[in-house]
Protein backbone atom coordinates (compact mmCIF):
# COMPACT_ATOMS: atom_id res chain seq x y z
CA UNK A 1 0.00 0.00 0.00
CA UNK A 2 1.71 3.13 -1.16
CA UNK A 3 1.74 6.04 1.35
CA UNK A 4 -0.65 9.14 0.42
CA UNK A 5 1.71 11.60 1.18
CA UNK A 6 6.04 11.19 0.90
CA UNK A 7 7.22 9.72 4.54
CA UNK A 8 9.10 12.71 5.57
CA UNK A 9 5.24 14.37 5.90
CA UNK A 10 3.68 12.55 8.59
CA UNK A 11 4.22 12.97 11.89
CA UNK A 12 4.64 9.11 12.84
CA UNK A 13 5.89 6.17 11.28
CA UNK A 14 4.40 2.33 12.50
CA UNK A 15 6.05 -0.61 11.52
CA UNK A 16 4.42 -3.57 11.81
CA UNK A 17 5.06 -7.46 10.63
CA UNK A 18 3.64 -8.48 7.45
CA UNK A 19 0.69 -10.61 9.43
CA UNK A 20 -0.08 -7.49 11.52
CA UNK A 21 -0.54 -5.46 8.83
CA UNK A 22 -2.84 -7.94 7.41
CA UNK A 23 -4.56 -7.64 10.69
CA UNK A 24 -4.97 -4.21 10.91
CA UNK A 25 -7.25 -4.03 8.20
CA UNK A 26 -9.87 -5.83 9.94
CA UNK A 27 -9.25 -4.88 13.25
CA UNK A 28 -7.69 -1.30 13.32
CA UNK A 29 -8.71 -0.18 9.80
CA UNK A 30 -8.55 3.65 11.49
CA UNK A 31 -5.22 2.85 11.78
CA UNK A 32 -3.90 2.94 7.90
CA UNK A 33 -6.37 5.72 6.83
CA UNK A 34 -5.15 8.57 9.78
CA UNK A 35 -3.05 11.04 7.57
CA UNK A 36 -0.32 11.99 10.02
CA UNK A 37 0.77 8.53 10.34
CA UNK A 38 2.42 6.02 7.58
CA UNK A 39 2.20 2.39 8.32
CA UNK A 40 4.75 0.32 7.03
CA UNK A 41 4.59 -3.72 6.09
CA UNK A 42 8.06 -5.82 6.75
CA UNK A 43 9.23 -7.23 4.66
CA UNK A 44 8.47 -4.60 2.25
CA UNK A 45 7.24 -5.49 -1.18
CA UNK A 46 7.06 -3.12 -4.07
CA UNK A 47 7.18 -0.06 -5.19
CA UNK A 48 8.16 1.04 -1.10
CA UNK A 49 11.30 -1.46 -1.38
CA UNK A 50 12.58 0.96 -3.82
CA UNK A 51 12.25 4.15 -1.44
CA UNK A 52 15.50 4.49 0.01
CA UNK A 53 14.23 6.70 2.93
CA UNK A 54 11.57 3.60 3.64
CA UNK A 55 14.51 1.26 3.34
CA UNK A 56 17.32 3.33 5.97
CA UNK A 57 14.35 3.34 8.33
CA UNK A 58 13.40 -0.49 7.84
CA UNK A 59 16.97 -1.55 8.46
CA UNK A 60 17.15 0.40 11.68
CA UNK A 61 14.14 0.05 13.33
CA UNK A 62 11.91 -3.71 14.02
CA UNK A 63 8.41 -4.46 13.36
CA UNK A 64 6.16 -3.57 16.37
CA UNK A 65 8.02 -0.39 16.55
CA UNK A 66 6.50 3.40 16.79
CA UNK A 67 8.63 6.51 15.52
CA UNK A 68 7.69 9.77 15.92
CA UNK A 69 8.95 12.73 13.80
CA UNK A 70 11.89 14.74 15.01
CA UNK A 71 10.94 17.82 14.01
CA UNK A 72 14.81 19.96 14.11
CA UNK A 73 15.93 17.60 12.20
CA UNK A 74 14.56 17.11 8.51
CA UNK A 75 13.10 13.40 7.47
CA UNK A 76 14.50 12.14 10.64
CA UNK A 77 12.76 9.55 13.20
CA UNK A 78 13.11 8.35 16.48
CA UNK A 79 11.51 5.53 18.44
CA UNK A 80 8.89 6.79 20.67
CA UNK A 81 10.38 5.73 23.44
CA UNK A 82 13.33 8.26 23.22
CA UNK A 83 11.41 10.71 21.41
CA UNK A 84 11.54 12.82 24.35
CA UNK A 85 14.97 13.73 25.14
CA UNK A 86 16.36 13.45 21.59
CA UNK A 87 13.55 16.04 20.17
CA UNK A 88 14.42 18.00 23.32
CA UNK A 89 18.36 18.13 22.86
CA UNK A 90 17.70 18.70 19.09
CA UNK A 91 16.09 21.98 19.88
CA UNK A 92 18.35 23.44 21.80
CA UNK A 93 21.18 22.57 19.75
CA UNK A 94 18.92 24.43 16.78
CA UNK A 95 18.87 27.76 18.98
CA UNK A 96 22.57 27.34 19.61
CA UNK A 97 23.20 27.71 15.29
CA UNK A 98 20.89 30.82 15.91
CA UNK A 99 23.47 32.27 18.30
CA UNK A 100 26.14 31.56 16.42
CA UNK A 101 24.58 32.91 12.53
CA UNK A 102 23.75 36.39 15.54
CA UNK A 103 27.71 36.47 16.31
CA UNK A 104 28.05 34.92 19.45
CA UNK A 105 31.11 34.00 21.46
CA UNK A 106 29.78 32.08 24.17
CA UNK A 107 26.59 29.99 25.10
CA UNK A 108 26.39 28.41 28.56
CA UNK A 109 23.85 26.11 29.88
CA UNK A 110 23.60 27.61 33.89
CA UNK A 111 20.45 25.37 34.72
CA UNK A 112 17.89 23.04 33.61
CA UNK A 113 14.34 23.37 35.68
CA UNK A 114 11.37 20.78 35.32
CA UNK A 115 8.51 23.19 35.38
CA UNK A 116 4.77 22.10 37.07
CA UNK A 117 1.35 22.79 34.98
CA UNK A 118 1.13 25.26 37.62
CA UNK A 119 4.73 27.12 36.89
CA UNK A 120 6.33 26.11 39.45
CA UNK A 121 9.78 24.96 39.37
CA UNK A 122 9.51 21.00 40.81
CA UNK A 123 13.44 20.11 40.37
CA UNK A 124 16.08 21.46 38.70
CA UNK A 125 19.88 20.83 38.05
CA UNK A 126 22.89 23.13 38.07
CA UNK A 127 25.58 23.04 34.89
CA UNK A 128 28.91 24.21 35.81
CA UNK A 129 32.09 23.87 32.96
CA UNK A 130 29.79 22.06 30.50
CA UNK A 131 28.60 19.41 32.72
CA UNK A 132 25.57 18.45 34.99
CA UNK A 133 26.83 19.56 38.45
CA UNK A 134 23.91 19.64 40.65
CA UNK A 135 21.56 17.51 42.28
CA UNK A 136 21.11 14.69 39.48
CA UNK A 137 19.29 12.52 41.64
CA UNK A 138 16.77 15.10 41.61
CA UNK A 139 13.27 15.40 39.83
CA UNK A 140 12.06 13.00 37.13
CA UNK A 141 13.98 10.50 35.06
CA UNK A 142 12.96 12.65 32.06
CA UNK A 143 14.99 15.56 34.09
CA UNK A 144 17.92 13.62 34.84
CA UNK A 145 18.78 12.06 30.95
CA UNK A 146 17.94 15.36 29.42
CA UNK A 147 20.43 17.02 31.28
CA UNK A 148 23.24 14.69 31.01
CA UNK A 149 22.83 14.36 27.21
CA UNK A 150 23.23 18.42 26.96
CA UNK A 151 26.14 19.56 25.47
CA UNK A 152 25.99 22.96 28.09
CA UNK A 153 28.87 24.91 26.75
CA UNK A 154 29.60 26.55 23.46
CA UNK A 155 32.33 28.90 22.51
CA UNK A 156 32.88 30.12 19.10
CA UNK A 157 35.29 32.45 16.87
CA UNK A 158 32.76 35.31 16.16
CA UNK A 159 32.21 37.75 13.62
CA UNK A 160 29.99 40.73 13.32
CA UNK A 161 26.99 38.39 13.13
CA UNK A 162 23.78 38.44 10.54
CA UNK A 163 20.78 38.85 12.39
CA UNK A 164 18.96 38.53 8.24
CA UNK A 165 20.82 34.78 8.28
CA UNK A 166 19.84 34.14 11.91
CA UNK A 167 15.97 34.81 11.01
CA UNK A 168 16.40 32.88 8.01
CA UNK A 169 17.44 29.98 9.36
CA UNK A 170 15.29 29.93 12.74
CA UNK A 171 12.35 30.73 10.19
CA UNK A 172 13.39 27.74 8.24
CA UNK A 173 13.91 25.52 11.35
CA UNK A 174 10.70 26.81 12.56
CA UNK A 175 11.98 27.93 15.82
CA UNK A 176 11.04 31.51 15.14
CA UNK A 177 7.83 31.37 17.08
CA UNK A 178 8.95 30.87 20.27
CA UNK A 179 9.52 34.02 22.26
CA UNK A 180 12.86 33.57 23.53
CA UNK A 181 14.62 32.89 20.38
CA UNK A 182 12.19 36.13 18.83
CA UNK A 183 13.49 38.47 21.67
CA UNK A 184 17.32 37.35 21.18
CA UNK A 185 17.28 38.16 16.93
CA UNK A 186 15.23 41.55 17.46
CA UNK A 187 17.95 42.57 20.57
CA UNK A 188 20.64 41.14 18.22
CA UNK A 189 19.35 42.72 15.09
CA UNK A 190 19.59 46.73 16.71
CA UNK A 191 22.69 47.87 14.88
CA UNK A 192 22.01 50.96 16.87
CA UNK A 193 23.12 49.38 20.19
CA UNK A 194 23.16 45.44 19.30
CA UNK A 195 22.95 43.05 22.46
CA UNK A 196 26.74 42.33 24.63
CA UNK A 197 25.42 39.96 26.95
CA UNK A 198 21.84 37.75 27.39
CA UNK A 199 20.17 34.96 30.30
CA UNK A 200 17.12 33.60 28.70
CA UNK A 201 14.63 30.85 29.62
CA UNK A 202 13.96 28.34 26.59
CA UNK A 203 11.42 25.78 26.95
CA UNK A 204 13.11 22.52 24.98
CA UNK A 205 10.01 20.51 25.74
CA UNK A 206 7.09 22.05 23.94
CA UNK A 207 7.32 20.66 20.80
CA UNK A 208 8.59 16.97 22.19
CA UNK A 209 5.60 17.19 24.40
CA UNK A 210 3.09 17.85 21.33
CA UNK A 211 4.67 15.34 19.34
CA UNK A 212 4.06 12.74 22.15
CA UNK A 213 0.97 13.51 22.68
CA UNK A 214 -0.21 12.86 19.48
CA UNK A 215 1.14 9.61 19.29
CA UNK A 216 -0.23 8.45 22.47
CA UNK A 217 -3.68 8.72 20.58
CA UNK A 218 -2.68 5.83 18.27
CA UNK A 219 -2.22 3.76 21.84
CA UNK A 220 -6.27 2.05 21.76
CA UNK A 221 -5.92 1.28 18.19
CA UNK A 222 -2.29 -0.08 18.28
CA UNK A 223 -3.73 -2.35 21.59
CA UNK A 224 -5.97 -4.53 19.59
CA UNK A 225 -3.17 -5.41 17.77
CA UNK A 226 -1.47 -6.86 20.88
CA UNK A 227 1.12 -5.50 23.24
CA UNK A 228 4.00 -4.94 20.96
CA UNK A 229 4.04 -0.84 21.77
CA UNK A 230 2.73 -1.49 25.76
CA UNK A 231 6.93 -0.50 26.36
CA UNK A 232 6.93 2.70 24.12
CA UNK A 233 3.78 3.98 25.33
CA UNK A 234 4.70 3.63 28.60
CA UNK A 235 7.60 5.43 28.25
CA UNK A 236 5.59 8.35 26.51
CA UNK A 237 3.72 8.83 29.60
CA UNK A 238 6.16 9.48 31.66
CA UNK A 239 7.73 11.79 29.48
CA UNK A 240 5.35 14.55 30.12
CA UNK A 241 7.09 17.40 32.14
CA UNK A 242 8.11 20.89 31.17
CA UNK A 243 11.64 21.58 31.03
CA UNK A 244 13.40 25.01 30.66
CA UNK A 245 16.86 25.63 29.80
CA UNK A 246 18.21 29.05 31.41
CA UNK A 247 20.78 30.22 29.73
CA UNK A 248 23.78 32.83 29.09
CA UNK A 249 24.52 34.21 25.90
CA UNK A 250 27.33 36.71 25.29
CA UNK A 251 28.39 38.71 22.54
CA UNK A 252 31.51 40.41 21.39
Amino acid sequence: MMPEKPVERRRRIVLLGRDDYNRARMVSPELLIDPLTTVIAIPLRPPLDDDPEIRAIVNRFHPGTLLIRNVWESGSYVDAAAAYERISVAKFTVFANVCQRLGATRLEIKEIREVTDQGEVSASVTFQAGAAAGNTSAGSTSLRRVAQSLHASWVWESGPGDADAATAYATEQGIQDDPAVGDLIRQRGYEQNRIREHQLELDITAEARNEIQGALNLESVLRKLGPSFDGEFKSMKAASQQLSLRVQVEFR
